[in-house]
């Protein structure tokens, strides 16, 4: 009893936590706001995670307004979700996966990447995303996942192509695996009860549950685009507003670049900001290794994912590059 309690608080501690790329639900509202003063008003719509934390330091620095921009920090669904907010104008950037952008663009909907946001990257504390299961289960790579049931946050999505992929590079049948949608909190309640033989999850999930106990049997990002580095999580706008606004995806981009430095170059503070917006334990969170955060995206990452859409059946034909990143 005393285990489950700890993962109960494990879990209502994750819930504030959430990354994004392809994540769960959230409420959509606005965090603030102020006067232009001559700049651009722009609404970000962001989960609160680690994810989106470098924008927050970089507003609180003065990076944005250096670059044109008055920022506010505002609430999003999923990348999918948030898509919708910027065609209606609700906000004019948003955070979230490659994959819903490319499904959007595919079906015509005029939504363009503009920056990246995160990208993962391999550390002595453990990847970004890892594949958990139980510490004496008889799986220990992903091609033992075959005929297996998987709980990933996201099905026809970044987080099923990712983990497909990773079982067949490893010589695995990705078709038999039996692939199950949860929240990344439920995702471990279900490893825990035995409902699930591995879950696909993320910082600080899986720091918080390798210290129970539980195995970590890869990084399926990484063995899904061959790239330890990849960066998976983009900014993306409409491109109604881009075109009214010449020269914002420039200011923009500066903004991202420098403050993603500064939140690269202080751990610390950075982790403070974690802590502040997610309510996150401070423990866990000085325990977790953080992404890199990043302004930049890399269109070898960008048309793997694309591919993946067509690969998995989710749309017939990937769109033309050009039609969803700005250059």
């Amino acid at each position: 009893m005393k285990y489950r309690r700890k993962l109960a608080c494990l879990v209502l501690t994750g819930a504030m936590f959430l990354l994004s790329a392809c994540g769960a639900l959230s409420a959509t509202n606005t965090l603030g706001g102020g006067s232009t003063g001559g700049l651009i008003p722009i609404t970000a719509g962001v989960a609160a995670s680690q994810s989106s934390t470098a924008i927050l330091v970089g507003e609180q620095h003065g990076f944005f307004a250096q670059n044109g921009i008055d920022l506010t920090i505002g609430r999003a669904a999923t990348g999918a979700g948030a898509i919708t907010q910027v065609i209606n104008g609700q906000q004019q950037v948003a955070l979230g996966g490659i994959s819903p952008v490319v499904i959007a663009a595919a079906s015509h909907i005029p939504v363009q990447i503009v920056s990246g946001a995160v990208a993962d990257r391999p550390a002595a504390a453990g990847a970004q995303y890892q594949t958990m299961v139980a510490g004496g289960s008889s799986i220990r790579s992903f091609k033992d996942l075959a005929g297996k049931t998987v709980a990933v946050n996201s099905l026809k999505c970044c987080w099923e192509f990712w983990i497909r992929e990773a079982i067949e590079k490893d010589g695995g049948d990705a078709s038999s695996v039996h692939l199950v949608q949860l929240t990344f909190p439920d995702q471990i309640t279900a490893l825990d009860q035995g409902k699930v033989d591995a879950i696909s999850t993320a910082q600080p999930y899986a720091t918080a549950l390798r210290k129970k106990g539980f195995r970590d049997i890869g990084d399926s990002p990484a063995v899904a685009f061959a790239d330890p580095d990849a960066d998976n999580t983009v900014f993306f706008m409409a491109k109604s507003f881009i075109d009214q606004h010449p020269g914002i995806v420039e200011r923009w981009r500066k903004a991202v670049r420098e403050s993603s430095e500064y939140a690269n170059a202080h751990p610390d503070e950075t982790r403070k900001a974690i802590v502040k917006q997610t309510k996150a334990d401070p423990d866990l969170v000085a325990q977790a290794p953080l992404p890199l955060y990043t302004a930049d995206v890399s269109r070898q990452v960008i048309e793997k994912e694309a591919a993946f859409t067509v690969k998995y059946g989710v749309v017939s034909v990937a769109p033309a590059y050009g039609t969803y990143v700005v250059p």
